[in-house]
């Protein structure tokens, strides 16, 4: 922060180690009740002549042993978990539903059965068959257009950048469901290898990688994942698991053509290189690196390497060079590694706190023009093993994109594989959005565990101010509120320049998840970023500046009059969950609440994630409200508006229901209240249950949730604190290692 900015009085985040109350609930059930009757009698008609009309086209369509793949789109009102139509579609007709898909459902149905559908739609007569009747719109064959998305076949192969042999897809192979049928599609995978598809050729040929000086261990990780053969790869994980995905070459338009004909992608996009967020030039500087920084936190820096010999001191380690010097974008790495080392030096009249980092170097993205190509699968591979290698670096700066705008409703290759890898080695990325031109944010920002950071402009006084009109704004794919936060921007770097771009707010954001974490006694990636989330928010999630910028008061402790407490929970889906405070006497005023108070949530959604679904990423959802008893009843405090009343298709778009981040934050004046204690309400719900293996909730593990909590009263009295401290007792414990002030001090 400024220098002769004072530093206001704070206390520290406190741990609340209460147990919860759980309480078993009931859930929706498919009924008569749920039969759109106005529209049952025409679907009838529409649906059995759409399969009989599929019927007579099915033996010129793919099939996988007998089986094909159809879409059934659904009404826009019945688009909820409730109304998947697998009485409908069932093993009894030779049918199941594959995936979410769209504004619907990828079915697999034995192609000679389609004619007994047709039969069954104007016939059945059990309610939960005519509720699906009623709420399917339509149906027709899985299309080679669904597999290339918004693109031809033609646009996709001129998008495609080239490789050795021909041109560089994604592709994901078809999920079929049962073993037969995906044996099949690994069969004509297999034909069409080596005329219609190649392997990716390994990296070390690629990139020229140097494994020299790498530990005896990274060096044999590196070579495994880096000279394998990928396709190869990913077909034994099909016949594991039945989805795969992986990086191929195809060598002409016409093997494209057939491949995508072929029945067996269910997915195919062209590679986009991964590059570095802004481009430039710029001389090392002439500052000094205090003596102690080999005692702050190490954050892992995925850039164009690090060349600046002023900050070889801060240097905690440096992983083999997925991209050649000569090919490496080190201007826009030293840039970003200044920033994380000393941004606030480098921009001292910025409201940036005091934080200095060490870094770790992952020399891994090649410079625009290079000629270096680094595709998101090598790119993954590489971080895997690099991840494995440094345990203790917590905290992992990305700022990088793909060219091009996520897709609404689909989440990028490298924004799940990142989420993947955040949550395996359980660390916390923080990525950049992205910079214009474009209107929406670029992968990997999609990524569900990275703490995304947009841009912020500043005032005089170095505060943030108005969006930054150079970098990408949000929201992500599914529901995803990004970016989280919003951060400077237009900053000052390496060798004095002044420039601008999203780079610079995750560089300058990472220093502060770093601290954050080495603060916490019991860190956890999602705990920190929901700290860092809810302390820089300043009201409603916006797409440009997230839910706010990080202010004076650091994300480990709270401003004077406030109270905030964090705590993680394990939530089983099926029931809700309280925990009970006391309603401190501050809060009150002529016997009201008088104050304010913020609510965050973030559930970790794995393993209930699709790697294929587009609107249906996430198969949880988190909700939670802050709730104060009225008479008889509760009212919420701070939460959800009643997503209950509402279609799903405006659940999703007004209250952003499937997002794993939930925040809310409200003033009260004068409200009514009974009894002494507020309690914190939370509940996980699933749907897609099928994609995972799962049948009931009763199956699905525990979900992992962190909470963060902060009460503040409305005159700024400070013995909240002490108050809730002390009506808690046992059950709450300063979450800090190292605190600036005397607990015993606040408490007289």
């Amino acid at each position: 922060m400024p220098i002769d900015e004072p530093r206001p009085l704070l206390h520290p985040v406190l741990r609340f180690t209460k147990d919860p109350k759980p309480k078993s609930v009931t859930g929706r059930s498919k009924d008569a009740n749920a039969i759109k009757l106005a529209r049952l009698d025409k679907q009838r008609e529409r649906l059995g002549k759409g399969f009989g009309e599929l019927a007579e086209l099915a033996s010129d369509q793919p099939r996988f042993s007998g089986k094909s793949v159809i879409y059934a789109s659904m009404f826009d009102d019945s688009l909820a978990p409730t109304y998947l139509p697998k009485d409908l579609f069932s093993w009894e007709r030779g049918a199941k539903i594959i995936t979410p898909y769209r504004s619907g459902y990828l079915v697999q149905v034995e192609a000679n059965r389609l004619s007994e559908l047709a039969n069954f739609t104007k016939t059945a007569a059990t309610p939960a068959a005519m509720v699906d009747i009623s709420r399917v719109e339509a149906v027709r064959f899985f299309d080679e257009e669904d597999a290339t998305g918004i693109h031809s076949v033609e646009e996709a192969w001129a998008e495609a950048p080239p490789l050795d042999g021909g041109r560089a897809f994604m592709i994901w192979l078809m999920p079929l469901v049962d073993e037969e049928a995906s044996e099949t599609l690994l069969a004509r995978i297999e034909q069409l290898r080596g005329s219609s598809l190649l392997p990716v050729p390994p990296m070390t040929r690629q990139l020229g990688l140097d494994l020299s000086g790498a530990s005896a261990a990274l060096n044999r990780a590196l070579r495994v994942v880096e000279t394998s053969d990928r396709l190869s790869a990913a077909l034994r994980a099909y016949r594991l698991s039945r989805r795969a995905s992986t990086t191929v070459v195809v060598p002409s338009l016409k093997a494209l053509s057939e491949l995508v004909g072929s029945g067996a992608v269910f997915r195919l996009e062209p590679v986009r290189p991964i590059v570095s967020t802004s481009p430039g030039a710029g001389s090392e500087p002439d500052r000094p690196i205090p003596s102690e920084i080999r005692t702050m936190p190490v954050v892992g820096i995925v850039d164009g390497g690090l060349t600046a010999n002023s900050y070889r001191s801060a240097e905690a380690w440096r992983s083999p060079a997925l991209v050649a010097d000569g090919y490496a974008d080190h201007v826009h790495g030293n840039r970003v590694t200044s920033l994380v080392v000393q941004g606030h030096d480098w921009n001292n009249g910025l409201n940036l706190p005091e934080l200095y980092c060490q870094v770790g170097i992952v020399q891994a993205i090649p410079r625009r023009g290079s000629g270096a190509m680094v595709d998101p699968e090598s790119f993954i591979q590489h971080l895997d093993a690099v991840m494995t290698a440094y345990p203790a670096t917590r905290v992992w700066n990305l700022s990088l994109n793909e060219p091009g705008a996520c897709d609404p409703e689909k989440v990028s290759y490298l924004g799940h594989q990142l989420a993947k890898l955040a949550r395996k080695h359980n660390v916390l990325p923080v990525i950049s959005t992205g910079n214009r031109p474009g209107d929406l944010l670029q992968p990997p920002a999609d990524c569900e565990a990275a703490l995304t950071a947009g841009g912020r402009l500043h005032d005089t006084d170095g505060h943030a101010t108005n969006v930054c009109p150079v970098s990408l704004p949000g929201p992500g794919p599914s529901g995803m509120l990004k970016p989280e936060i919003s951060n400077f921007s237009h900053v000052r770097v390496i060798g004095g320049l002044t420039t601008s771009g999203s780079s610079f707010s995750a560089a300058l954001t990472s220093p502060l998840a770093a601290h954050t974490m080495d603060r916490l006694r019991d860190p956890a990636p999602d705990l920190a970023k929901a700290l860092i989330l809810h302390s820089s928010a300043e009201g409603a999630f916006d797409p440009s500046r997230g839910f706010g910028s990080p202010g004076s008061v650091m994300p480990w402790e709270a401003a004077s009059g406030t109270v905030t407490l964090q705590w993680r929970a394990k939530l089983k889906p099926g029931a809700a969950y309280y925990w009970e405070l006391p309603i401190p006497g501050s809060l009150i005023r002529a016997g009201k609440l008088a104050g304010s108070g913020k609510l965050t949530a973030i559930l970790n959604p794995h393993p209930l994630t699709s790697e294929y679904a587009g609107p249906n990423y996430f198969s949880a959802r988190i909700e939670t409200a802050l709730q104060v008893a009225r008479g008889d009843k509760f009212e919420n405090l701070l939460g959800s508006i009643e997503t209950g009343k509402m279609t799903e298709e405006q659940a999703r778009t007004l209250d952003h229901k499937w997002s794993p981040v939930r925040h809310h934050s409200k003033k009260w004046r004068g409200k009514q209240f009974s009894g002494s204690s507020m309690r914190v309400y939370s509940r996980c719900f699933t749907r897609d249950l099928y994609l995972h293996g799962f049948e009931s909730n009763a199956e699905v593990p525990e979900m992992d949730v962190c909470f963060v909590l902060s009460l503040a009263t409305s005159d700024g009295n400070d013995a909240l604190f002490g108050e809730i401290r002390a009506a808690l007792g046992a059950f709450v414990e300063v979450a800090t290692i190292d605190v600036d002030i005397e607990i015993d001090d606040i408490l007289g």
